[in-house]
């Protein structure tokens, strides 16, 4: 066998090792979990500002999700999330209703 193929092999084993599942721990979890729990209430958005070479700039995005009708405290949500996860099921809940985005950006 050439030493460029003993090589190859050897690389392709420690990448398909690397790619291998990883156990689910509770501090995996709750970071997983982290983004979905900040929404339970049904209201999320961002803010952005800054100075550029144009003058100010900046933007925002807000969320609202149909979650607002029925919301959940962030702890009842991230606990939740953990234990979904923690089961083996890692889809994300769902949840019938709608969501509504609204971006834009200033100058």
């Amino acid at each position: 066998m050439r030493p460029a193929r003993l090589v190859m092999a050897g690389l392709s084993l420690v990448l398909v090792a690397g790619c291998a599942a990883q156990p689910m721990t509770r501090e995996r979890a709750a970071r997983l979990c982290a983004d979905e729990a900040r929404e339970a209430d049904g209201i999320s958005g961002t803010l952005r500002a800054g100075v550029g070479s144009e003058g100010a700039v900046g933007g925002g995005s807000l969320r609202i999700t149909s979650a607002i009708l029925d919301p959940q405290s962030e702890a009842d949500a991230l606990q939740a999330c953990i234990t979904r996860r923690m089961s083996g099921d890692n889809r994300p809940p769902r949840r019938p209703g709608f969501s509504i985005a609204i971006e834009g950006d200033f100058q």
